[in-house]
């Protein structure tokens, strides 16, 4: 974990040279700058590691385990590959200062899907229906920078997620996790409950059965249950 703090202060400090040299070139105030992390802190096993090593180094490899994975994710349950909040919900620092007034948050919810529809938002720019007469998909993320720009966005109507069986949908304020490790559907009211700590499926078991019913319909049409093909001999 010291290792890993470690890693956290040199970018800290790195990022805020990249910052200096911005403000010294008075470029900065028209620059869109994003910074998010990865989804959960990771609990792998630190297990397998060659003690001899000192952990950071180019060719070394290790992790914190579970308990510092979920640590690393507070107040949030869980980390890395699970559907709870603390496998999905990440920091997001958007910092633009011509358009983004400074020191203010929002509670509206993003994606990373919303990212390229920003882009295309603020280049004034369509996503093409087709590539070479193939038709393409539409994406299906929003733009973020009515939110930039201070306004309220219409937000996404249902979010879906899927990772190594582990499955989760959110609509409005409720959303829907089943835990592979559980196996039974919870439900959340992420508004009242932002840590997703109380489960609410016993009292809205219409509720639960309405999303859980999206979440089927999303997964065969996304294929992600699909069993993985093998190759022919």
């Amino acid at each position: 974990m010291a290792t890993y703090a470690g890693m956290i202060d040199s970018m800290d400090q790195n990022i805020g040279r990249i910052l200096q040299t911005l403000e010294e070139l008075d470029i900065i105030h028209n620059i869109l700058i994003m910074f998010l992390s990865d989804n959960g802190g990771c609990a792998e096993e630190p297990g397998g590691r060659d003690m001899s090593q000192v952990p950071g180094l180019p060719e070394t490899y290790t992790a914190v385990g579970p308990s510092w994975g979920w640590a690393q994710n507070t107040p949030f349950h869980r980390y890395k590959a699970r559907m709870y909040e603390g496998g999905i919900a990440t920091p997001f620092i958007a910092h633009w200062p011509d358009v983004i007034k400074a020191n203010t948050m929002t509670n509206q919810v993003g994606h990373i899907i919303d990212l390229l529809p920003t882009f295309l938002d603020i280049v004034d720019k369509s996503y093409p229906k087709t590539r070479n007469r193939i038709s393409i998909l539409p994406v299906e993320g929003l733009s973020l920078l009515p939110i930039f720009q201070g306004k309220q966005r219409a937000g996404h109507q249902t979010l879906y997620w899927h990772f190594s069986n582990n499955r989760a949908v959110r609509q409005a304020k409720w959303k829907l996790v089943w835990d592979k490790s559980f196996k039974q559907w919870e439900l959340y009211d992420l508004i009242a409950d932002r840590t997703a700590s109380h489960n609410l499926a016993a009292s809205y078991p219409d509720r639960v059965k309405q999303m859980q019913m999206l979440y089927q319909t999303w997964a065969i049409l996304t294929d992600v249950e699909a069993p993985i093909p093998t190759r022919s001999k």
